[in-house]
């Protein structure tokens, strides 16, 4: 029990997630975690100081049932977990999105960098790409603004 939740394993493999007092419905929650990672591929080509590196390949069906998808990675740096708590179908919009790495409505690939705090999707993001997005200039970095930007939902304990 953390932050005020119990939480249970069911049949399908999801954990269901009530607050102590079961006052609110449960949460369904599915948890994915990181492929192993090899800095050398997943990391920077640029030489940007990484925090963390999270590679996932994954199956989004769209009759799922899960509330949240909960994408876990290790910190390089401590080692703690970190997490990204995202609903499935604002996973689904801000992927589909980015055509070049679009597989199909069920089959997705995603790479997240977590940088000063911030969590960015760099999945596909060649070399000038990481230079342009992710540079930092006066206004923050060009990622910023974007559809790779998933800064809020890291950590994001709030549900429902």
């Amino acid at each position: 029990m953390e932050r005020g939740y119990i939480y249970q394993c069911d049949t399908d493999g999801y954990y269901i997630i009530f607050k102590k007092n079961r006052i609110q419905p449960p949460i369904k929650v599915q948890l994915l975690c990181s492929r192993p990672i090899n800095t050398i591929i997943h990391g920077s080509q640029n030489g940007n100081d990484l925090d963390a590196i999270g590679y996932f390949q994954f199956r989004l069906v769209p009759d799922q049932k899960q509330d949240y998808l909960a994408f876990s990675f290790q910190n390089l740096r401590n080692e703690s977990i970190q997490y990204m708590i995202i609903p499935p179908d604002e996973l689904r919009r801000r992927l589909k999105k980015n055509i070049i790495r679009y597989i199909s409505d069920e089959y997705f690939e995603i790479r997240l960098w977590l940088m000063d705090g911030n969590l960015y999707d760099t999945t596909y993001l060649g070399v000038e790409g990481e230079w342009y997005y992710l540079s930092k200039g006066r206004g923050g970095r060009m990622i910023d603004s974007t559809h790779w930007n998933y800064t809020k939902f890291l950590k994001n304990w709030n549900l429902r």
